[in-house]
């Protein structure tokens, strides 16, 4: 089995689906799915598929030329009792007749309505998706069938058409979104993708970085006292220092049609590989000034270390930087029609992401 990593599957698309037991469209035009419905009923129950995605599950394996197939469907209760369904009736039948159920999934960031158990009062409707593995390019039967329990009132399944190769892969912009935001807010490096993808506010999301940085290099220096000018000045710097010799890897761990989560791998700056030269240029001072106050000395030892690191960074080899050897996860959120990259919430990844892109340093 492969992991999904970059295979990134995600699609809204053109649903081409023929019913069984009755039929119904409404086509507006262009090729998103999300303009064409098609639906079958019985006397129970009607069923449709709205739109539809490849998403992408948290630790779920699939091999080359397969993806996991997300349709929103609605399922109508068309008599007037209850009517008590789940995710597992409804599956996928493939050109063999074997069926393919739906995944039990758990969604913790999403919003995206899963069907699971559901009680559909009598003339209403639910909506959500249900996931299904399978193959890109296959064809499938879409199955429901309702829950009833008077046995010689055993409703036949309703059945759409289902073909997976007329869903598209869009989840690659989850991928340019973080990248964009990496480019942009840690690198000084422009990106096309930015203003098409992202939601964040560039310009604050780039202060914010610069005063974290300041924050954080203050804390290195003890005796000196760093000023807010010289701090941003340097954070400045630093980014488009960094830009010139890291190496960033984007990997999607999980993606739908709400929510992602990428996995970055970074090599660049690294503050712990500056320490010799750091503290050579201290040394060098110190030596040199031996008959001033040991106090003034050290103060402007350290300010000397300071005006150096322009040069130092210049002259350091990017490295790995991770902590946890597995990567920096980003979560982003859709707002609207781009992605939103948290950078708070209870679960904050983004501290961690941000200390790395400013040499491993902590504020």
């Amino acid at each position: 089995m492969k992991k999904l990593g970059l295979v990134l599957l995600s699609a809204v698309a053109i649903v081409s689906l023929a019913a069984c037991g009755g039929t119904g469209s409404s086509k507006k035009g262009g090729d998103d799915s999300k303009s064409e419905t098609k639906a079958a009923k019985s006397k129970i129950a009607s069923i449709s598929i709205d739109e539809g995605e490849y998403v992408i599950p948290q630790e779920e394996e699939v091999e080359d030329g397969e993806g996991f197939l997300a349709l929103k469907v609605t399922i109508k209760n068309e008599t007037d009792k209850s009517l008590d369904m789940s995710a597992t009736d409804i599956m996928l039948y493939d050109e063999d007749d074997s069926k393919i159920e739906s995944l039990s999934l758990y969604l913790d960031e999403s919003k995206t309505p899963l069907l699971s158990y559901e009680k559909i009062s009598g003339k209403k409707s639910k909506t959500g998706y249900v996931v299904f593995p399978v193959e890109k390019k296959g064809t499938y039967k879409l199955h429901f069938e309702p829950r009833i329990y008077e046995v010689e009132k055993e409703p036949k399944p309703i059945i759409l058409d289902v073909d997976a190769s007329k869903y598209k892969d869009h989840s690659e912009d989850a991928a340019k979104a973080v990248t964009a935001f990496v480019d942009e807010v840690f690198l000084a490096t422009e990106n096309e993708d930015y203003n098409k993808l992202v939601a964040n506010d560039r310009d604050e999301a780039v202060k914010n970085f610069d005063e974290n940085f300041n924050k954080a290099i203050k804390n290195k220096f003890y005796d000196y006292k760093v000023t807010d000018e010289e701090g941003l000045a340097l954070a400045k710097v630093f980014r488009e220092d960094n830009a010139k010799v890291a190496t960033v890897k984007y990997e999607i761990a999980s993606y739908f049609p709400d929510v992602a989560e990428v996995t970055v791998n970074m090599e660049g700056l690294s503050f712990k590989e500056m320490k010799d030269d750091m503290e050579a240029v201290n040394k060098e001072y110190y030596d040199a000034h031996r008959d001033q106050d040991y106090d003034e000395r050290s103060k402007a030892a350290q300010k000397a270390e300071l005006d150096k690191l322009p040069e130092i960074f210049k002259n350091t080899k990017p490295v790995s930087i991770d902590s946890y050897s597995d990567g920096f996860k980003v979560i982003i959120k859709k707002k609207e029609d781009k992605w939103e990259i948290q950078t708070k919430g209870s679960i904050n990844y983004f501290d961690n992401l941000e200390q790395a892109f400013r040499g491993d340093i902590s504020k």
